[in-house]
């Protein structure tokens, strides 16, 4: 089933009636717009391994042990207020243990190169340096393809192992590319899945690395199409890491297509830094422990409701929200915060969502699952519920709050409007200011929204939007406002 962009949401607040006005979040993942409907009364469902009933004893936080590493779910409040709205959050926190060591599973990596006549001098050179780099790295269980793109795209070099020869093949492809035309972005990425999936095996780590510093502009340039197929490929098991460089690539498309294919994105404002990039995106997948992440939701109970998943695409089964997620490499961790809304109008305990991590364990090859169930309790006494408020949650909140903020300053900002960018931010920070004092948030819980906002809203009252200073401040906040929205 196709995932489901959300474009317009609403955050309704957290733990009943202590936040009393709702904040109102746009979605960037894709650009396509939809709501997700809320879920309703199941049909015979066929629970998990863990069911919260609606009279549930379930906790309102929780932890469970995967194998690789840790899932830990909590309510924004453990309790809510009766006849108040019934609006709160579940925060899901996945951590992986750092990668053991030992042998770790084979990659298959397909390189793909952006060579439009913008890329002509030290960009190009910088590239190919950076993929030399990947090359470099590898062993020789490991494989690699190397697709140049400009007018069309060609493959180079088909997916050969990187041993000894492997390797002398590729550096030299590397070193011959020279600059073309236009950018036809979009075969040059279905080339590189192609030659990855040709060689595709059971335990294998993929991946393409998608490089360019344009606008997507021959071929098919349409972004919900590019994104379509990066979501096909990943569907498929092929991840997609992309990579803009400069000021001049179109930073939607790049993140679309990153959200899509389950990789990372990255903005390179220098060509000088784009080796160290490169190395830091493979430290991430040779140390990868869980392939094929997903995170199933259902509400645990009738009559409640999941408004919405920030920061993340989805796709409905039947009554299960799913959530697909990039590989988690050892040592990583992924957030996701997800507005609900329970039935309020009675006292009591009640079931309010499941949920099921499911991965392949990325060294065993096993595919495991781990079911988790949080409940909330209803109730009169105000002091209980505020005696119940989890603040780890509500800094993701004032993160995702921030996070809004920022694309809609970029919005204003990439229309001129720079006045109304730095308005929007100052607002937010206000208002996030406010919410960290009446739930008692730490000033470090809460640093990297506020932060967030103060850095951009100082950036874009010194630089004008059409400056190559304002060019790199939508981009770098860009990429900032969807890491937040992560969690990170």
């Amino acid at each position: 089933m196709k995932s489901e962009s959300k474009k317009t949401i609403a955050i309704l607040g957290a733990a009943g009636s202590l936040i009393a006005a709702a904040m109102m979040l746009q979605k960037n993942a894709g650009g396509a717009s939809g709501g997700l409907e809320p879920v309703s009364k199941p049909t015979q469902p066929e629970p998990p391994s863990e069911v919260a009933r609606c009279d549930s004893d379930a906790p309102a936080r929780g932890d469970k042990d995967f194998g690789t590493g840790k899932l830990h779910a909590s309510l924004s409040s453990g309790k809510i207020l009766r006849g108040t709205g019934g609006n709160l959050h579940a925060g899901f926190d996945l951590s992986a243990m750092t990668a053991i060591a030992g042998p770790r599973p084979p990659l298959n990596l397909a390189i793909v190169i952006d060579r439009s006549g913008s890329m002509a001098g030290e960009r190009l050179d910088y590239a190919k340096s950076a993929a030399i780099g990947i090359v470099e790295r590898l062993g020789d269980a490991d494989r690699v393809a190397l697709v140049q793109y400009d007018d069309n795209a060609q493959v180079v070099v088909s997916s050969i192992p990187t041993d000894r020869g492997g390797k002398d093949r590729l550096r030299g492809a590397i070193r011959e590319l020279t600059v073309g035309g236009s950018t036809n972005l979009h075969e040059g990425m279905t080339l590189g899945r192609d030659e990855v999936q040709r060689t595709l095996t059971t335990g294998q780590v993929s991946r393409i690395i998608l490089l360019s510093d344009g606008k997507a502009n021959a071929g098919v340039i349409d972004q919900s199409a590019i994104a379509d197929t990066a979501r096909q490929a990943a569907d498929k098991g092929v991840r997609i890491t992309s990579v803009g460089v400069g000021l001049d690539y179109n930073e939607n498309l790049m993140e679309a297509i990153a959200e899509a294919g389950r990789g990372n994105y990255y903005y390179v404002k220098n060509s000088i830094d784009l080796e160290k990039v490169m190395a830091g995106e493979m430290a991430g997948i040779q140390a990868t422990v869980a392939t094929n992440v997903e995170l199933r939701l259902r509400a645990a109970c009738a009559g409640v409701e999941i408004a919405e998943v920030m920061g993340y695409e989805t796709r409905r089964e039947g009554d299960t929200v799913v959530v697909p997620m990039a590989d988690l490499f050892g040592g990583d961790s992924r957030k996701l915060l997800v507005s609900l809304k329970v039935p309020d109008r009675q006292n009591g305990r009640l079931g309010a969502v499941q949920g099921e991590l499911s991965f392949r364990d990325a060294r065993s090859g096993e595919n495991k699952k781990v079911a988790i169930a949080l409940a909330v309790e209803v109730t009169d006494d105000h002091a209980a519920v505020n005696d119940s408020i989890d603040k780890d949650v509500m800094a993701q909140v004032l993160k995702v709050q921030a996070a809004q903020s920022m694309r809609d300053a970029a919005a204003a900002y990439e229309k001129g409007d720079q006045q109304g960018a730095i308005s929007i931010l100052r607002a937010s920070e206000s208002s996030i200011e406010q919410t960290r004092g009446r739930f008692g948030i730490s000033a470090q819980a809460a640093a990297p929204a506020l932060g967030g906002l103060r850095v951009m809203a100082d950036e874009a009252a010194k630089a004008d939007p059409s400056s190559g200073d304002g060019k790199d401040l939508l981009k770098k906040n860009k990429a900032a406002a969807r890491d937040l929205s992560k969690g990170k």
